[in-house]
């Protein structure tokens, strides 16, 4: 898991916030990956899964779904967290508040170790260029990483 996964659920948890987790994986994927996740403690509310509809990706129905099964709404009270441009998309089309995760995802593909190998310049080349990436998908706001979601979610609740 990305560190301050953990904390972060927990934190969101604590606030009355339900977790629901929308991905471009297939349900097939989905089922090596969960109980890795598990045992390292993290178990989501809900899971939609690419195949679990009719269409995916960067259309709303996944986070539709998720609400439905945790009974949550309207979509502008939902967080769709993500750290790839459709799903950014998905939570834009689905009419959500999107928060982009730049330096843990995909756009800089790089390990907690490689980051820390790295200078600041060097991560601050790596972390505008995935923002661009998340801001030109329709991301409301880009944080660095999960474990600054709290500090976020603070700012919003005020």
């Amino acid at each position: 898991l990305i560190p301050g996964t953990i904390e972060t659920i927990a934190d969101l948890r604590g606030r009355g916030m339900k977790v629901g987790s929308t991905t471009g994986y297939t349900r097939s994927i989905m089922q090596r990956v969960l109980p890795v996740a598990a045992a390292q403690g993290y178990r989501p509310d809900n899971l939609v899964c690419s195949d679990d509809l009719a269409e995916g990706r960067p259309g709303p129905l996944g986070i539709y779904k998720c609400m439905v099964d945790l009974a949550v709404y309207p979509p502008a009270a939902i967080l769709k967290v993500d750290d790839t441009a459709p799903g950014i998309a998905e939570g834009v089309s689905a009419g959500s508040v999107t928060v982009g995760l730049a330096l843990s995802g995909n756009a800089v593909g790089k390990t907690l170790e490689e980051l820390a190998a790295m200078s600041e310049p060097e991560i601050a080349v790596l972390r505008d260029h995935a923002t661009r990436l998340l801001k030109d998908a329709g991301a409301d706001h880009v944080i660095d990483s999960i474990r600054d979601l709290p500090r976020l979610v603070t700012q919003l609740e005020a």
